[in-house]
């Protein structure tokens, strides 16, 4: 038999005060700080390189994750050495 539940906003379904504005805390100026510092790199140098500069945000995971225990494969070390020598073709 089908179970009926309440349907819509609960209070008690939210997280903590604490959780919800260390979300929006880390959401809105994480945010605003990215594109801010795009707009001024596009702004001081050349669009293709800081296009290219932003675009390795990711690589920046790969050592946080290993800093913090997580498993790094192979084919993730092989993947940011790949993207390093693409960014050093484009950069030199």
């Amino acid at each position: 038999m089908v179970s009926r539940q309440k349907l819509g906003f609960q209070w008690k379904d939210l997280p903590s005060r604490q959780v919800l504005g260390a979300s929006f805390f880390a959401a809105f100026f994480g945010t605003y700080l990215a594109i801010w510092l795009q707009q001024t790199a596009l702004k001081f140098t050349a669009a293709g390189i800081a296009q290219t500069l932003a675009a390795t945000s990711p690589l920046f995971v790969l050592p946080i994750a290993v800093w913090l225990g997580e498993l790094v494969t192979v084919r993730a070390v092989l993947g940011v050495l790949v993207a390093m020598a693409g960014i050093a073709l484009v950069l030199g």
